[in-house]
């Protein structure tokens, strides 16, 4: 009877919760990431444009309301009673955000890194992990004292996290490579940490040309770690698209124990490409792995065990080629909506939030074809900028669905890999350079070989994606790239210049870097031989690019042999060909880089 007292008394503590708003104002919803009550097992979603939580009653399907939160939240989790609700913020100084579970009231906040994107809490809900995307590191939040301890160095914009099931291991992925693309091999890391000790136990690579790091996941029992990614044959020319021989795209396991990478294996099909995976969730009894295929606008659910054994034999080295491996024990579900961008399993049901739909699709674990949608809200009708947004995302547009826009240009930058493209010739590797701003800094290409962008959108659409659209999607894609705008860089304080950079302010002029680099988009619009070309790029004049946004596009030059921009203006700058800087003293090549790294 105590039992029974408690679940009741538990359950009506979160009924006046019920007095919600209705969703959608006339604004896009994007659904994204989501968390099951741990009480009533209501699921509440984030709605990233809309600025607001919306919650979603999975027995009836129906949904209850909407929590406006005045800014753009990224991932969500609760305290193990339920009755705090805590909300990452994606912005230039991001924060955690504590809500009262039952009121949604917000209690408090606490300031954590650039661009919180996500969030995890340990068991006992005592402290919580904020991977901080553009500050590159992780805040350790007390979430008693309602403070922040300790942040943690990563590599590069970690993106997700996931907290081992003993509490013991917090693992973050690095989304990007940080390196050289010239390296022999490029890939991106996923970091283990020590939730105990708040230290990096180890940075662990994944295969030759993995990156965009979407999700990270651990197996029930904790000695496994999924990882979903794209992986890149980007050594090879871009001439055709069949088999992936441009893009693949991947589920890798790490070895918690050991610490080291156990296997990748690819999830697209042998005639048909699962562009773009994206979040996961286990089933029940940890025997099946869903995962969101986001440019396809499906789900994928693995069977694990097979998997599992041939990792046991030591028979995983040939998978990361092996396009047949997974035939059998995988099923592919087409969604209701599209772009969905993550998954949760409850109640023998897979609920994935469709990013373009502004509603969740739910699917029947058990029974994959019965399948509905429940709205979030009023979907306003998409106008030409977020159809762009769409068909820059939709791997529909590519032959046989390996790839979409995004797989080269994650949030229409770039992937940090050379690519050798036909456009100029092949055997002339170049690093794949951001969107930003490309509308209005013609030409395009490293080599300004194409006049403008919207030239390049079009022969994109027709050489990269091996496909024949129509004008409207070329069009809408030039409109979304033109509303593009730059995130303020983390090396600001306060959106303002540091002293050091103030100074590198002076010393970018006095070097003669403004010359070339000027104007709203520090950017001449033309070309130059630097110096920076090698063997067969010799003597070959390279576009200005601009300087907006630069300090997220590691690696530099025009074959990414540049780590950082130290090494832009030391290393390989030692003719002084592309400004004035051998004459400059340790302090003043540290306050120059400040200033470029804060454009």
């Amino acid at each position: 009877m105590k039992t029974k007292a408690f679940v009741i008394s538990s359950v009506m503590l979160f009924l006046p919760f019920l007095v919600l708003q209705v969703c959608g104002q006339g604004e896009y919803l994007s659904p994204t990431r989501m968390a099951v009550h741990p009480v009533t097992k209501e699921v509440f979603v984030l709605l990233s444009t809309a600025r607001s939580v919306a919650k979603v009653n999975p027995v009836t399907e129906h949904l209850q309301g909407n929590i406006p939160l005045g800014f753009a939240p990224s991932d969500i989790c609760f305290s193990p009673d339920g009755k705090t609700m805590y909300i990452t913020e994606y912005a230039a100084t991001g924060r955690i955000h504590a809500f009262s579970a039952v009121d949604g009231k917000k209690r408090w906040s606490v300031e954590a890194g650039s661009y919180s994107a996500a969030l995890c809490m340990n068991p006992g809900g005592t402290r919580a992990w904020v991977a901080n995307r553009f500050s590159n590191d992780v805040s350790v939040i007390d979430l008693s004292k309602r403070k922040e301890i300790k942040r943690i160095a990563l590599i590069r914009e970690p993106k997700s996290l996931a907290m081992s099931p003993d509490g013991k291991i917090v693992a973050a992925g690095n989304f990007l490579p940080l390196q050289p693309a010239t390296d022999s091999e490029v890939a991106a890391q996923v970091s283990l940490i020590d939730a105990e000790q708040d230290t990096v136990v180890k940075h662990i690579s994944l295969s030759d040309g993995a990156h965009s790091i979407a999700d990270v996941c651990f197996s029930k029992q904790g000695h496994l770690l999924f990882v979903t990614h794209i992986l890149s044959h980007y050594t090879f020319p871009a001439t055709q698209l069949e088999r992936g021989w441009m893009n693949t795209n991947a589920l890798s396991l790490i070895d918690v124990f050991q610490r080291v990478h156990g296997a990748t294996v690819l999830l697209d099909d042998m005639y048909r490409g699962a562009a773009n995976p994206c979040g996961m969730a286990l089933s029940d009894d940890g025997n099946r792995l869903a995962v969101v295929l986001s440019g396809t606008h499906e789900l994928m659910v693995l069977s694990l065990p097979p998997l599992l054994e041939m990792m046991k034999q030591g028979k995983t080295k040939t998978l990361v080629n092996d396009l047949n491996f997974l035939t059998g024990h995988k099923i592919r579900i087409p969604l209701c909506g599209k772009g969905a961008r993550h998954v949760i399993a409850l109640n023998r049901k897979w609920l994935t939030g469709d990013y373009f739909s502004g509603g969740l699709s739910v699917v029947e674990a058990d029974a994959p074809a019965n399948r509905r949608f429940i709205k979030l809200g009023e979907e306003p009708e998409a106008d030409a900028i977020r159809k762009g947004e769409f068909f820059f995302s939709d791997a529909h547009l590519c032959f046989q669905q390996w790839q979409s826009c995004l797989s080269c240009h994650p949030d229409a930058r770039m992937d940090g890999l050379n690519w050798d493209l036909p456009n100029d010739g092949i055997g002339n590797p170049k690093n794949t350079k951001s969107l930003l701003y490309a509308h209005v800094t013609p030409p395009c290409m490293i080599t300004g070989i194409r006049p403008d962008a919207e030239t390049a959108v079009r022969a994109g659409i027709r050489h990269i994606q091996s496909a024949i659209r129509p004008e409207e999607d070329a069009a809408c894609i030039d409109l979304y790239l033109r509303s593009l705008r730059p995130i303020p860089s983390p090396y600001l304080k306060r959106g303002k210049l540091t002293k050091a950079a103030r100074h590198g302010k002076k010393l970018f002029v006095q070097a003669g870097c403004a010359d070339c680099h000027n104007g709203a988009y520090h950017t001449d619009g033309r070309s130059y031989d630097a110096g920076t070309g090698i063997e067969e790029s010799t003597g070959t004049p390279f576009d200005t690019p601009s300087l907006k946004e630069v300090w997220r596009t590691a690696p530099y030059l025009y074959n990414g042999s540049a780590k950082t921009i130290r090494e832009v203006l030391t290393i390989f700058n030692k003719e002084d060909r592309h400004g004035v800087t051998r004459h400059l003293s340790e302090d003043e090549i540290k306050a120059l880089e400040e200033y470029v790294l804060s454009l």
